[in-house]
């Protein structure tokens, strides 16, 4: 009986140590379109099919969010070219399950950046845009569906008020049409389903799509200064530039309302200056974090005092101790995740920020090093990072790589990390849909106006509800570690090769190449696993059930789930003895509609009789 030295668990993906100098159960580079699971097993990922419309423009999303309203409504947010579009499930009981421009004038080259800021007055939360102009921009995020138009009225789609689909009740009343572009203001009837006093209903018909129209503070917080970067800290509004070293704070009962008192009271505005131009802004608890120029982090605290008989507030800014190039690369890589903030740095690397009050010398700690040859070697334009599921998700949009850093608890509370090998995916921006199957994760195309569904079947391409079309094959390569089974000067061999994983009929050839010492210089040989072959296959899986898959780890929608028709397989190659020092395997697909995943591998490996009188000198 062959004894078989196995590789059981995959420990994650490293480039930052020499492939043969590493445990042979982690992944190394060439890797690719491959994830590990919560089982430790690698598979290859599931692909992406798009949400919505195909189009061919040559425009990438530059932008997007998910705004979740104070009312319970959702608006799935992308910025592109000069547009701002938003998803449209179902509205007013009636489905559209498209995407619609809901504003068509922004800059073509400057970015748009949201916040959101609570409107006592309406008792609603705002959406807050900055786009590089002298102007901040707000929408309330009322959408309805027109039931009838007569007159002077409009009646709406469903049960729900105007209010209630929060139309302004006292801001700004004026309405957009979408299907026309015409815009339309009312005096009353917010509180019922007809709206009352309309200046007029032309071009209103049956079915069209309303929302509250945008509004346009000009020359806030400072006329001929351009607002880049927007957020909400205590529901004061900071606003910076990337053309001056000002940050400008708001009153917390006005967003447009910068001016304070002397002495400053509690919710004043503020002015501050610090030595760099603003690059994005974060917090932790209850300080404020602004990241300024390419070095530096600033803290901001307001603290409470009493100035004689009066409670007053002083502001605290203090800069951080940070090294050359570790400030923020750009705003949408500065991902809040609770109290802790995870950010991409200029030097590059990744860092992460949970108490502020401690950084001094090599702090921030470093997330990226096991990977930094691949960071360093990265094109980090237009980056963009975000959270989901306990994986941290960063895109390098320019060579279309998305990189994963999966965060795990496990049963006795003990935290650890590892990092998935980079994914092949088109995906510059990231938001949350529910397009009707939950929350799941969805990518924003970086060079075309398309939403995809990621981590969703077996292929990459664009499909319709009608069929499938432009599949595009997953590379999907798992190299492993050399492994010289300790014993790194003498030569090893062996005559059989044993793996086991999962795999799907239509996967016919799962390649697996043996490399023979370092690059293959002794030997290069390759076998191929059939998905069909019944001599080497087992029951199907079951393993599809919520029962068996933890949901603070495998996310939903496919990305970890093997198909229905997967089945276990067990193969052992008889391979002619060839001696080495050491051993590397590489299982790879480069094809559509491919599944597989390997649970464990490795040889029936002995010391060889033979000395390496070649390498004696």
């Amino acid at each position: 009986m062959s004894r078989f030295s196995l590789a059981e668990e995959v420990q994650g993906y490293v480039t930052s140590k020499d492939p043969s100098n590493l445990d042979h159960r982690f992944l190394v580079g060439g890797s690719k379109n491959v994830l590990i699971d919560f089982q430790k097993k690698v598979k290859t990922r599931s692909g992406y099919t798009l949400l919505g419309a195909a189009n061919q423009a040559v425009l990438g999303v530059r932008n997007a969010w998910t705004w979740f309203t104070s009312t319970g409504s959702r608006r799935y947010c992308r910025f592109y070219d000069t547009n701002l579009s938003v998803y449209l499930g179902t509205v007013d009981t009636v489905i559209l399950n498209a995407w619609y421009v809901i504003r068509s004038t922004w800059s073509s080259t400057e970015q748009l950046r949201s916040t959101t800021w609570w409107d006592t007055g309406e008792n609603l939360d705002l959406l807050l845009m900055v786009n590089g102009d002298d102007n901040i921009y707000e929408w309330n995020g009322a959408v309805t569906v027109v039931a009838s138009a007569s007159g002077t009225a409009i009646t709406k789609q469903g049960t729900d008020t105007w209010a209630q689909a929060r139309f302004y009740t006292t801001r700004d009343k004026t309405i957009l049409n979408l299907n026309t572009g015409r815009t339309h203001t009312y005096t009353g009837g917010e509180t019922t389903t007809t709206l009352t006093g309309l200046n007029n209903i032309t071009d209103i018909a049956t079915g069209h799509i309303l929302i509250q129209q945008f509004v346009t503070q000009s020359n806030e917080p400072a006329a001929d200064r351009n607002n880049d970067t927007i957020f909400t800290f205590e529901n004061q509004i900071c606003v910076g530039s990337n053309d001056d070293e000002e940050v400008f704070v708001s009153q917390n009962d006005s967003y447009i309302d910068t001016t304070f008192s002397t002495p400053r009271v509690a919710g004043d505005g503020a002015l501050l200056t610090l030595d760099d131009t603003t690059t994005g802004f974060g917090s932790i608890g209850k300080t404020h974090l602004v990241f300024s120029g390419r070095s530096s982090l600033f803290t901001i605290e307001f603290n409470q005092i009493t100035v004689s008989t009066t409670l007053a507030e002083t502001i605290a800014v203090r800069k951080l101790p940070m090294g050359s190039s570790q400030g923020a690369f750009n705003q949408e890589t500065i991902v809040q995740i609770g109290d802790t903030i995870i950010y991409l740095s200029n030097e590059p690397a990744l860092r992460i920020v949970d108490d502020p009050k401690k950084l001094t010398g090599l702090d921030p700690k470093t997330l990226s090093n096991p990977i930094k040859p691949d960071f360093d070697a990265e094109t980090w334009t237009n980056a963009f990072g975000f959270w989901y599921r306990n994986v941290f998700y960063l895109s390098a949009p320019t060579n279309s790589r998305l990189y994963m850093l999966n965060f795990i608890e496990d049963s006795d509370g003990k935290l650890f990390r590892f990092w998935n090998p980079p994914q092949t995916l088109p995906t510059r921006a990231m938001s949350i849909i529910d397009s009707g199957s939950g929350d799941l994760l969805h990518g924003h195309a970086s060079g075309r106006p398309e939403t995809y569904l990621l981590f969703d079947g077996a292929s990459d391409g664009q499909f319709t509800t009608m069929e499938a079309a432009d599949k595009i094959p997953i590379e999907a390569i798992a190299s492993f570690a050399y492994n010289n089974y300790k014993d790194r000067a003498n030569l090893k061999t062996f005559d059989e090769y044993y793996v086991e994983g999962e795999i799907t009929p239509a996967t016919s050839r799962l390649s697996l190449i043996l490399n023979y010492d370092y690059e293959g210089a002794t030997q290069q040989l390759e076998k191929f696993i059939d998905g069909s072959d019944e001599d080497i296959l087992e029951g199907n899986l079951g393993n599809n059930s919520l029962a068996q898959s933890s949901l603070a780890v495998n996310p939903l929608g496919g990305l970890l789930n093997a198909p229905s028709d997967a089945r276990r397989f067990r193969v052992i190659f008889e391979i002619a003895k060839e001696d080495f020092h050491e051993l590397q395997a590489k299982f790879s697909t480069n094809d559509s509609d491919k599944y597989w995943a390997i649970t464990a591998h490795g040889a029936s490996v002995q010391r060889s009789p033979r000395k390496d009188t070649i390498i004696k000198k």
